[in-house]
């Protein structure tokens, strides 16, 4: 009994502040603007436009044994004109059919080939399924073609093509590709001259740590390649500083003769990633005094040079970089 009260009381509060004075007036404007409205939508509706709608693609009846080199579009973009109404329907009510390309229409037996569709096939498949009143102005693409192969294939190797920075105090360690070579599908006058397959252009910065990216091959056309993206490997590495205790060694001395070194013993200081810093020990320098050099020389002290620097150091630095020496004669049996 209450609820229907509530509700009857509800129903009162609402009728009358709809048919108040100032409601009812803003009522009456809210109709005559959706009524001017809808004559408006006829009215455009009825005038004609120009739009793009999508329609699309497929080509069938591809044998097995064969490789689609250089694939057809997905679908076309094609320009129409009409009336607004008519256009509503293609962009928002009918769907379009696929355009259907045949392969066998065009199969010539050969090894490897392209088939160029003809514009005026493709127009004629679309114009089928629009309405009579639709004219059609432009589709794109315009020339419509692919290659096919029937196993004329190459390996060769991927080449990196990017610009690399590390940040600073950080180097280069290595980059690589995964896998470092793709086959390549294409016709013999492609395979011929192709030496290797190239990476996109990207860019890398600042990087200060490992880095895999995903980087699409350089397309050719009428060639395919498996794979066709590639993963690129960054590895990068900060600088540290090491020093080493190496011994000084005399070459190309006769053997009556000895040479002794005052430190025997001089410190290499290097840069080295820091990956790589236990690896690199003294053992992996030579530090020597040529017989040649000494003879020529008119000074107490002798320069030295390093005969043998490990892969991945740089910046290397002697001290002292100038020794004392003694030459002796040694006893030879």
């Amino acid at each position: 009994m209450e609820n229907n009260t509530t509700r009857k009381r509800i129903i009162i509060k609402i009728k009358d502040f709809l048919l108040g004075k100032k409601n009812r007036e803003f009522l009456i404007f809210l109709f005559f603007f959706a009524l001017s409205a809808v004559f408006w939508l006829l009215q455009t509706l009825n005038e004609n436009f120009e739009t793009e709608i999508a329609v699309p693609l497929k080509l069938q009846n591809v044998p097995n044994n064969l490789t689609i080199t250089s694939d057809l579009p997905e679908e076309l973009r094609v320009t129409v004109q009409d009336k607004g109404s008519v256009l509503m329907k293609y962009l928002y009510g009918q769907s379009l059919t696929p355009v259907v390309v045949d392969y066998q229409k065009y199969e010539s037996g050969g090894l490897a080939g392209r088939v160029e569709v003809s514009d005026q096939e493709v127009k004629k498949a679309i114009v089928a399924q629009l309405f009579t009143s639709t004219k059609v102005l432009a589709i794109k693409p315009d020339t419509l073609e692919f290659y096919y192969n029937r196993g004329l294939k190459k390996k060769v190797p991927v080449v990196i093509n990017g610009v690399i920075e590390p940040a600073q105090q950080y180097y280069l360690r290595r980059v690589e590709s995964k896998p470092d070579s793709v086959v390549v599908f294409a016709p013999s006058s492609i395979l011929d001259t192709l030496q290797a397959v190239y990476t996109q252009n990207f860019y890398q910065s600042g990087l200060i740590e490992n880095k895999s990216l995903s980087i699409p091959a350089q397309p050719i056309r009428g060639a395919k390649f498996i794979p066709d993206v590639l993963d690129v490997y960054i590895d990068v590495d900060v600088y540290t500083e090491k020093t080493v205790e190496v011994p000084v060694e005399g070459v190309n001395f006769p053997a009556d003769k000895d040479l002794r070194t005052f430190p025997s013993k001089v410190n290499v200081t290097f840069k080295v990633g820091s990956k790589g810093y236990k690896q690199v020990t003294a053992e992996d320098f030579v530090l020597v005094v040529s017989y040649e050099e000494l003879l020529q020389n008119t000074s107490s002290k002798i320069p030295l040079h390093l005969k043998s620097i490990p892969e991945g150091v740089s910046a290397v630095r002697i001290h002292p970089a100038e020794v004392d020496y003694l030459l002796e004669q040694s006893s030879v049996d």
